[in-house]
């Protein structure tokens, strides 16, 4: 009898433990397929909010973005065929929940993948999504939001022949020797005197050497550059075609001068590890190319606003990628700043902020930048 007694009770212990094992499981997985906020070092504490709502401080710093989300080519390989192998699609499938995927792409994934079978899921994703399965120059977009600070223009973003950005000159003692006169977009221009009065104090003379550009200008470099005998691929790979330039925005530096002895420089070395903190970037990175469409520029630096370049900066990003890393409805935050890519027609804006910009992102969505009080 007593011998019954403890095998119930052992086996109503048993039953227990696997009802809270199943219990705590069941929370867990609601908690992680929920939770759609979170800071730069990919922790989640910002939950999701509506508008009129205001965002707590996590105080985090801006370190890794992340590329590839909840998933890597090492998950679940449910699916399996019989040969024990994912098909294309099914393993296609496994990132289908990634925040940048676009069901419409589905088919340029695939064929994506295909061309390049070495490259993972997660990177064809984005790849598809910045048009590089596209050759440069085909499937180009006309640029909308032709003034915002985080414009994106390349080889498949166009601004309008008409577009003029509103411009002041800059100063002649911030130009390089026998330059032009020299016009910026008035944030960016502010950006580069502060810079410039930094470096300045440490025997650093960082000026300006090529600034806006118009499109019509360009389209002559560019037809000049073709018929001094250089082929269509050398000149496209230096040189952008008319509408297609950063320099059309206002927001584009060329830097000293526009050729690689401008890294032996001291004020190289320096603006390479100190201009995110005034908002600049390298515009076209080392290791980048096959993204940009361009080689290394040292010279070429791009204003895209302090947060942005921190960032970008900190994680080895170019524009094109820092954009598709922002995954839609996540909220980051940087420096004092809270960044969010959004979609649709409802925004969830954060309260009680400093300033808020709202910025169409050239593929439907809209990056929000909110800065801290």
């Amino acid at each position: 009898m007593k011998k019954n007694n403890v095998r119930r009770k052992i086996r109503n212990i048993m039953i227990l433990n696997v009802v809270l094992i199943v219990v705590l499981a069941v929370v867990a997985g609601l908690y992680f397929k929920n939770k759609n906020k979170a800071d730069l070092n990919g922790d989640a504490k910002l939950s999701d909010r509506s508008a009129g709502d205001t965002l707590p401080d996590s105080g985090g710093n801006p370190d890794d973005i992340g590329e590839s989300g909840e998933y890597s080519q090492d998950d679940d390989t449910t699916g399996e065929d019989a040969g024990g192998e994912l098909t294309e699609t099914q393993e296609l499938a496994l990132y289908s929940d990634l925040p940048y995927f676009v069901e419409d792409y589905t088919e340029r994934y695939v064929e994506y993948k295909k061309r390049n079978p070495d490259l993972p899921y997660d990177k064809v994703i984005t790849y598809v999504n910045i048009g590089l399965d596209y050759d440069f120059y085909e499937n180009v977009s006309i640029i909308e939001n032709c003034n915002d600070i985080t414009v994106l223009v390349n080889k498949y973003n166009k601004l309008p022949d008409d577009f003029e950005p509103e411009l002041v000159q800059v100063d002649q003692s911030l130009c390089a020797p026998g330059v032009a006169p020299q016009y910026l977009r008035e944030e960016a221009y502010k950006a580069f005197v502060k810079m410039h009065d930094d470096a300045k104090q440490l025997g650093l003379n960082i000026t300006a050497y090529g600034t806006y550009r118009s499109i019509q200008t360009q389209h002559w470099i560019w037809n000049n550059a073709v018929n001094s005998g250089r082929t269509v691929e050398d000149v496209d790979s230096l040189n952008a075609r008319g509408g297609h330039s950063e320099h059309h925005t206002g927001l584009a530096i060329d830097v000293i001068k526009n050729n690689y002895s401008v890294e032996e420089t001291e004020e190289f070395k320096w603006y390479r590890e100190n201009a995110h903190k005034y908002g600049f970037i390298i515009r076209y990175p080392k290791g980048k190319e096959h993204i940009t469409g361009y080689k290394y520029e040292p010279w070429h630096l791009r204003y895209v606003g302090v947060p942005h370049a921190e960032i970008m900066y900190r994680n080895d990003l170019c524009l094109e990628e820092y954009i598709e890393s922002l995954k839609v409805g996540v909220f980051y935050e940087a420096n004092g700043y809270i960044i969010s890519r959004q979609s649709g027609e409802s925004l969830k804006i954060p309260q009680n902020m400093k300033s808020v910009r709202v910025s169409p992102d050239n593929t439907g969505c809209y990056i929000i930048t909110a800065e801290k009080p």
